[in-house]
Formats: structure tokens, C-alpha cells, sequence
């Protein structure tokens, strides 16, 4: 509590605690010249799962407008923290889900609650030693709702990144209207049980084949990142 207090007081001025995540391995895969190329030619970015958007000096070097969206309410105010000083980027603390008003239990996990999620690990996950320690109750949001909640002209934002531990199918339920206007999106796919009842390859292939994205390359890995573009 007293920490919270002393952060507050120090985002009014400006100034903040920053501690510091050493990461042992790389943490994202790394991009080919086809993603590069779709982010460099968009008109902007929304980010779903946004974690503490340690992307965002990447995206202000490239001058994209960005939303960033996180469900976790532990985390958010760092979020917000890393992405004030950038021109053009806003961040809102949702749970993005395939309907409105429904409470959720949100797991947190043990990694720095990077792969907390509104699902429990299944047995891949648990063997890499990651566990859920707490339970927190959130309210879900459809992303077209925020869309019309903020007034926000979607199509300024056409290049969709989803990263949300195996809730990426719900998410997109919730953003039909809003996918019309997309035209890139860079999802996180798994082929294994990472998450119990979390949203599998050829599901999120398929939804997405329906709304007219095609995969520019499979899957490098049984966990990994796939770009879809509308042809």
C-alpha cells in the first residue's frame, strides 16, 4: 500500500521507480522482413496484451500511433508509465472477451504475470515450471465496444498485434465488426496445450480465413507468432 502511495505521488510529478526485468533469452521471435515490412506500411498499431509495452519505444521510432490494451491491473500502471512519453500512444486496462459485463476469473502467473490469462496452464505449460498464483475478478469488454466507448476511428489503426495467452480467439469474437477495417494481424498460436480450453492453431486459422486473412508463413514452433494479411 505504502508503495502504491509513494508511486502515485511521483507520476504527478513525473518521476517513477522503475525496477528492473533481466530477461535470460530473447524474449520475442524475431521479425522477418514480410512483419516488418506490414507494421512500417500501417497506419497504426493496437496492441492486445499488452503487458508493461516494452515495445513502444519500437513503435514511436517507426512514428505509429498505438493502442495498448492490458486486462491486468497489477501491471497497468507500469504500462501506462512506459507509454506517456510517447506522442500518439494510449493504453487501456480491459479484459477483451467475446461478450460485455461478464466476470471473469483472471489467473496470474509466477513469470511476472506474463502469461497470466483468463485460462490454467495446461501440462506444456506446467512442465516449463510456470504455476498460477492468484485469482483476480475482472469485467469483460468486446474490443468493438471499447472501439465505440473511445470514439476511435479503427481504421487509423489497421495493423492488430495479439498476444493474450490463449484468449486470442475470444478477443477476435469480440472485434468482428472492428476486423473489417484491419488488415494485418501478428497473433500468438499454440499447437499444444499450453492453456486448458485455450484457443488452438487450426481454430484461430480457420476464424480468421473466414474474415478473409491468410497466413504468410506456418508456425516455426508448437508456441509462436503468425502473421495473417487479407489478400
Amino acid at each position: 500500500m505504502f508503495k502504491k502511495i509513494i508511486k502515485k505521488i511521483l507520476r504527478k510529478t513525473q518521476w517513477r521507480f522503475k525496477k528492473i526485468y533481466i530477461n535470460k533469452s530473447y524474449t520475442n521471435q524475431k521479425p522477418g522482413l514480410e512483419l516488418i515490412s506490414e507494421i512500417y506500411n500501417s497506419s497504426g498499431i493496437v496492441h492486445m496484451g499488452a503487458h508493461r509495452g516494452t515495445e513502444a519505444p519500437i513503435y514511436d521510432w517507426l512514428h505509429k500511433k498505438t493502442i495498448w490494451i492490458e486486462a491486468n491491473p497489477i501491471v497497468f500502471d507500469d504500462l501506462k508509465d512506459n507509454v506517456c512519453q510517447f506522442t500518439n500512444q494510449k493504453a487501456y486496462n480491459f479484459l477483451l472477451y467475446d461478450e460485455d459485463n461478464k466476470e471473469v476469473n483472471f489467473n496470474i502467473s509466477n513469470n511476472d504475470s506474463a502469461s497470466s490469462s483468463v485460462y490454467d496452464f495446461g501440462e506444456k505449460s506446467l512442465s516449463m515450471n510456470l504455476k498460477m498464483i492468484s485469482k483476480l475478478k475482472l469485467n469483460s469488454k468486446k474490443f468493438d465496444t471499447l472501439v465505440e466507448e473511445i470514439l476511435l476511428d479503427i481504421s487509423d489503426y489497421n495493423f492488430w498485434i495479439l498476444d493474450l495467452q490463449g484468449a486470442e480467439l475470444l478477443a477476435l469474437k469480440g472485434a468482428k465488426q472492428s476486423l473489417k477495417k484491419c488488415k494485418s494481424i501478428l497473433i500468438e498460436i499454440s499447437k499444444e496445450e499450453y492453456y486448458i480450453n485455450g484457443a488452438k492453431w487450426e481454430e484461430l486459422k480457420y476464424f480468421l480465413n473466414e474474415f478473409g486473412f491468410h497466413n504468410k508463413w506456418e508456425p516455426e514452433s508448437s508456441h509462436s507468432d503468425v502473421l495473417f494479411t487479407k489478400k
